[in-house]
């Protein structure tokens, strides 16, 4: 709930106080919510007891949470912990397994496994897996919130530092939760259906691809899409824009990505209003030979709140500050964010669904898409705000999961290629 209310305009928010008389577990959480909300002085207190007490010497972790530490929450939580424990020594994981023991308990939480009556059983053995979020994903969460609170009070954490090891749960982030799926992009042409065409060079159809899109009022930089439902159940294409040396050659072994440009927005919870500072020679990979760097990078808020883990997990591409020609702000307006000042803007990210379903195999994601597009005339003087003497390259990549027969395992087949702008 206070989530929800944190992104919610302030003049249709509801009091405090007719907040605070509804919260009935107080946690360190709630009270860093109640602070983003309304201000220093706003928190409730009250979360000092909200714990089981020190963990006994004797106790041993049920198997049941060791098991399922990382499936019903993410491991994050539990590998946070085990730097915490590293470093102080106190016994974190076990206070952990403490408290959900004791919410188990108190509220009969039944130690459910993973719901095989939603993908098949088929599927699960060929490992696929899905997004499920059951009971016990609430028992493991309130006992990781419940271990902050002891740690606080017990073994002297300071708050400030237990409140940024909670921000992980919080489920959406302002500016975020506003990006709306649409439609597919008009850019992505057919280039998925092109990619599975039998006989189909990868080269060729990227070379076709950048073609079609070049009368282009927006140049697509970057796009990731599932393929068609109805050709290949699980697969995806990657297609982005490089700068690259001119005697690059593409490592087949480490290929290229985006790297993840990590954005602290811990202040507001929101990412309006955050300009980037990512530099070129921060991006750079080596190749075979040469090197290149991304026109986009995937942009990764911390927090970025777990509702829309789908996006992340899949890449969340945004246009990197030295293709700009001044410094902007991201703004997400009518369900797109975007990279600008005021009511200028230069680039955009949509996000869209393609018969979406919550499962996928091992390594790949859900069924949706991503697309960041770039201003045509700022496209084109690309090469005047990098190192003088770099090129523009396309990147292709698609992956595919297949298995022999109806019960066995998927295998994931990859393809790839890199072709220069200025051949095309």
């Amino acid at each position: 709930m206070l989530t929800l209310l944190l992104l919610t305009d302030s003049h249709a928010r509801p009091a405090r106080n007719d907040i605070v008389e509804r919260i009935r577990r107080p946690s360190i959480l709630a009270d860093l919510l109640l602070q983003k909300i309304f201000g220093a002085g706003a928190e409730l207190g009250g979360w000092e007891t909200a714990h089981s007490g020190q963990v006994p010497d004797e106790f041993e972790p049920d198997d049941y949470f060791i098991k399922h530490k990382g499936s019903h929450v993410p491991p994050v939580l539990y590998n946070e912990l085990r730097k915490l424990q590293r470093m102080t020594s106190l016994p974190f994981i076990r206070q952990w397994a403490w408290e959900w023991k004791h919410l188990c308990e108190e509220f009969s939480i039944g130690l459910t496994l993973y719901p095989n009556y939603f993908d098949g059983y088929d599927e699960t053995r060929g490992e696929v897996m899905g997004q499920y979020l059951q009971r016990q994903t609430e028992a493991y969460r309130s006992a990781h919130i419940r271990t902050f609170a002891h740690a606080v009070v017990e073994w002297g954490m300071p708050f400030s530092k237990a409140a940024g090891y909670l921000l992980d749960h919080i489920p959406a982030v302002g500016g975020i939760f506003d990006l709306d799926p649409g439609a597919k992009p008009d850019c992505l042409f057919d280039l998925p259906e092109n990619c599975l065409r039998e006989g189909s060079v990868l080269g060729a159809v990227l070379t076709d691809w950048v073609r079609a899109g070049r009368s282009s009022k927006m140049r697509c930089v970057s796009v990731k899409s599932p393929f068609p439902l109805d050709l290949m159940k699980y697969g995806e294409v990657y297609v982005g824009a490089y700068f690259v040396t001119p005697d690059f050659e593409l490592d087949e072994k480490r290929g290229l990505y985006e790297p993840m440009d990590f954005t602290l927005n811990t202040d507001r919870i929101s990412v309006d209003g955050i300009a980037q500072n990512t530099k070129i020679e921060d991006m750079r990979r080596e190749g075979k030979a040469g090197w290149a760097a991304p026109v986009c990078s995937s942009l990764l808020p911390l927090p970025h709140g777990y509702w829309n883990a789908d996006y992340f997990a899949l890449g969340l591409p945004i246009v990197t500050p030295y293709c700009l020609p001044r410094d902007a702000f991201i703004q997400v307006r009518g369900g797109a964010l975007e990279l600008g000042v005021e009511d200028e803007h230069f680039a955009t990210t949509r996000i869209w669904n393609d018969a979406w379903r919550p499962t996928y195999p091992r390594g790949g994601n859900t069924r949706c898409g991503a697309v960041a597009e770039l201003e045509k005339e700022i496209f084109e003087t690309l090469l005047n705000r990098v190192p003088e003497g770099l090129k523009i390259a396309w990147f292709i990549k698609t992956r595919v999961w297949k298995r022999p027969s109806q019960y066995g395992e998927y295998a994931m087949e990859e393809r790839s290629a890199v072709v220069m702008d200025d051949a095309i």
